[in-house]
């Protein structure tokens, strides 16, 4: 007998072109080849229809994300008030189908009396107050800095709702820590990702990346990091690529003639960046979550040194290279970069890699539903 799940997402997960999408959905594709039969509830604001997902899920509903400054003025957290909607109520009232939250974002009904019999799976991309916590940092608009504030206090109460969860599934084994110590009932479910196999080439490239979502705090904070702390250090040429590159980039980027930004490039352009790329440096100062690029950056890249940050709790730390400091990170750059990647290194990747497979990652989910 066929399995069925109500997936309720925070976005429309389709294209996968960012972080929190790019898990929901190649869980997605990994449960339909599963033969899971899949209700798919999407809030949608800023995408549009996408009727590729009509060819993996039984049915696709769209809800309008309300947007109202009125949210703001609720105890809920603006994230979740802003998703709450009867019509999404009303479906999952259609039958009696295991649901999984796709985020705190998503868990308004998390608590509802007529769901409390139900098996209810919460997906925790991360601890969302900590995260938006983190959000403050640097940011110098007050209202911006604010609202970060207040929406981490609201995100830190309303946690408390996860007591209703039969289940919540965390993306680390840090944040699986910390989940299990509060709520118990919590399982390790690594997010998915495109990548089936490790594709990594042997040899040389000729450059250092960065690659990112260009517009978001914290990768505005990695890029500047590097161009200002790693750059002067180092004579390699160095990329920065991603989305919607901010204007902070791109004029710190100007000042030096060894930086070139790509902006907004194909998914197809970015991967023939990873893959020929000597390095791939994907620093961070946010232990939060776990940073998919990274994923794709190992599966399809050389050499990756990272800042202990990147991989905090992760189970990645030995698939990277680890520095601390600015220093640290400009000395292992000038060696690897005389340093050809090798068929043992590929070997001891695909090695590390294999817990880290979607069906490894599935596996518990598919046992619960």
């Amino acid at each position: 007998m066929a399995k069925h799940l109500h997936i309720i997402s925070f976005n429309v997960p389709y294209p996968a072109d960012y972080g929190g999408v790019i898990d929901v959905f190649y869980r997605i594709r990994s449960l339909h080849d599963a033969g899971v039969k899949i209700h798919l509830h999407c809030f949608q604001y800023g995408r549009e229809v996408a009727k590729p997902l009509n060819e993996l899920c039984e049915e696709v509903i769209y809800y309008k994300r309300s947007m109202s400054v009125l949210n703001q003025l609720s105890v809920k957290p603006f994230i979740v008030k802003s998703r709450a909607n009867r019509k999404l109520l009303r479906n999952l009232l259609l039958n009696n189908y295991p649901i999984l939250f796709e985020g705190l974002h998503t868990c308004n009904y998390l608590t509802h009396r007529k769901l409390a019999d139900r098996i209810k799976i919460v997906r925790c991309h991360n601890i969302e107050h900590d995260y938006y916590t983190s959000l403050t940092r640097g940011v110098k608009s007050p209202l911006l800095s604010a609202y970060f504030k207040t929406e981490a206090a609201k995100l830190k109460r309303f946690e408390k709702n996860l007591e209703h969860a039969t289940t919540i599934a965390a993306i680390s084994e840090e944040d699986k820590n910390y989940f299990s110590s509060k709520y118990g009932k919590t399982f390790l479910m690594r997010p998915c990702h495109p990548s089936m196999q490790v594709l990594a080439e042997e040899g040389s490239g000729e450059y250092i990346l960065y690659h990112g979502d260009l517009s978001t705090p914290e990768n505005i904070d990695s890029a500047l990091f590097i161009i200002q702390d790693i750059v002067p250090g180092i004579k390699q040429k160095l990329i920065i690529a991603g989305k919607n590159p901010s204007k902070k980039i791109t004029t710190a980027a100007n000042q030096h003639n060894s930086i070139q930004v790509i902006a907004n490039p194909t998914h197809d352009e970015l991967q023939l960046l990873i893959a020929q790329a000597h390095v791939n440096l994907l620093p961070t100062r946010q232990a939060t979550g776990f940073k998919l690029k990274l994923m794709n950056a190992l599966h399809n890249g050389r050499f990756c040194v990272v800042t202990p940050e990147m991989v905090k709790g992760t189970g990645l730390e030995t698939a990277c290279i680890v520095a601390t400091s600015a220093d640290e990170i400009c000395t292992i750059l000038e060696d690897l970069m005389r340093t050809p990647f090798s068929e043992k290194d590929i070997e001891k990747r695909k090695a590390l890699l294999e817990p880290f497979s979607n069906n490894a990652s599935i596996a518990h989910l598919l046992q619960i539903i």
